[in-house]
């Protein structure tokens, strides 16, 4: 009992306990996610105090600094722009705004965590393999039984597993399979490593059969290119890249060939794939029959070398939106999660809470400046840890534990991939752990 209790009360164990219990908070949902960051934060302050903020800062957090600094400044200066001329007053974007900042305190926290070894990945790789696993298994409970082991009942195309009436099962298992995957080759030491390979291929598979059954075509498709791109850069895997992709199109085909639905769905997205890259077809061209009976919405056209065109894919339609709130304020945005609001106020069509792209969403909502500074972190985590440190220094061995979370942060922030909101709760906590870890892993590993 004695034993017990002083494990509780130990600080290593809390604060790795809270650490993996963020796998688990995406599946509750965000009031779990918001109690697990502030817990977190505030566990981590009690017992190291200001330590905290000892850490010599590279340029990797003097910009994400500067970021959250112009964050600060562009939501007191557009709620101070916006009740200048306004009758009723809204405070809403300066409050988001700074309810934001928690972002840059939990980068913060978990960088010296993880420089202080306090952080036990070996626990959060089995976590996010345990609910990964457990999330997979209840969604082909619920294609057998019609509804999943909490009672959800089953969807058409689309298994949301226990999230219920959140279909974004699929999107949770792109984010965490990959990590779940490097558990054997990182932490277990097999004697065979035919063991550790047929055990690894077997849970490949049965991410990517739980994939197509949510019906998330997109975290499918970045999924299989994140499989893909791993099995080419590491030299290990390279023998298992063609294995792979037969394996992959064999699963899918067999799925869609023996279920009509999945294949109407499947199908209906390599189209609208196409159309996205094809916006300029001459099944687009808007005639001069057309033009006479203006039977289309002007607003959903583009114009392209004297040509007009009509957007028949609904996620270009929703880019044009984005595009055109950011043509609204240029170069500062209109602050933190004010989309819909400045959508509105320049009369746009379409105006959803964000535009579905992260990056037409930081345009927006930060402007030109905003964007320029988050466009620089990217470039300097792409060539000073991408290329430097993984791309001419490939070896699983050496280097292994960066490796998942550095293609999982480029899944994350492909520029023409359609998306939640950058500044949702869920979408900013992830994307902020994964940016502590590899700047973190990265100096750790020179």
């Amino acid at each position: 009992m004695h034993s017990f209790s002083t494990k509780i009360i130990n600080k290593y164990f809390i604060i790795n306990f809270l650490f993996s219990s963020f796998i688990v908070s995406f599946i509750l949902g965000n009031l779990f996610l918001n109690l697990n960051v502030l817990l977190l934060i505030l566990t981590s302050f009690f017992f190291f105090g200001r330590k905290i903020f000892d850490l010599k800062f590279d340029v990797f957090d003097k910009v994400l600094i500067f970021l959250f600094i112009y964050i600060l400044l562009n939501g007191i200066l557009n709620t101070l722009l916006y009740n200048n001329n306004a009758l009723d007053k809204d405070y809403s974007v300066f409050f988001k705004t700074i309810f934001f900042l928690r972002f840059l305190i939990l980068f913060l926290v978990v960088k010296f965590l993880i420089n202080e070894n306090i952080i036990n990945f070996k626990i959060f790789f089995i976590t996010s393999f345990i609910c990964v696993t457990f999330v997979c298994a209840d969604i082909i409970y619920q294609l057998i039984f019609g509804h999943d082991i909490f009672g959800f009942v089953a969807t058409d195309r689309r298994l949301s597993g226990p999230f219920g009436e959140e279909l974004i099962a699929g999107s949770f298992i792109q984010r965490f399979s990959l990590i779940s995957l490097f558990l054997f080759p990182i932490f277990f030491k097999f004697k065979k490593k035919n063991i550790r390979n047929i055990t690894t291929i077997i849970f490949i598979f049965l991410f990517l059969i739980s994939l197509v059954f949510s019906g998330n075509r997109v975290p499918l498709l970045f999924f299989i290119i994140t499989i893909s791109l791993i099995t080419i850069f590491e030299k290990q895997l390279r023998k298992f890249f063609l294995f792979f992709i037969v394996g992959t199109v064999s699963i899918i085909l067999l799925i869609i060939n023996t279920n009509s639905g999945y294949h109407s769905h499947i199908i209906s997205f390599a189209e609208k794939s196409v159309e996205i890259f094809l916006p300029f077809s001459s099944k687009n061209l808007v005639t001069s029959e057309i033009e006479k009976t203006k039977g289309y919405d002007q607003f959903y056209t583009i114009e392209f070398q004297g040509k007009r065109y009509l957007i028949q894919n609904s996620h270009l339609k929703e880019f044009k939106t984005g595009y055109l709130t950011w043509q609204y304020k240029k170069i500062i945005g209109g602050g933190i999660k004010s989309f819909k609001l400045n959508c509105s106020r320049a009369k746009l069509l379409n105006c959803a809470n964000h535009p579905h792209n992260y990056h037409l969403e930081i345009l927006a909502s930060l402007g030109l400046i905003g964007f320029l500074i988050f466009f620089y972190l990217f470039y300097l985590i792409f060539t000073k840890i991408f290329l430097k440190k993984y791309f001419f220094k490939s070896s699983l061995n050496t280097f292994h534990l960066i490796t998942p979370f550095i293609f999982l942060f480029f899944a994350e922030i492909f520029p023409i991939k359609s998306t939640g909101s950058f500044f949702s709760t869920g979408n900013a906590t992830y994307i902020f752990l994964i940016l502590s870890i590899i700047i973190s892993l990265k100096k750790k590993f020179g």
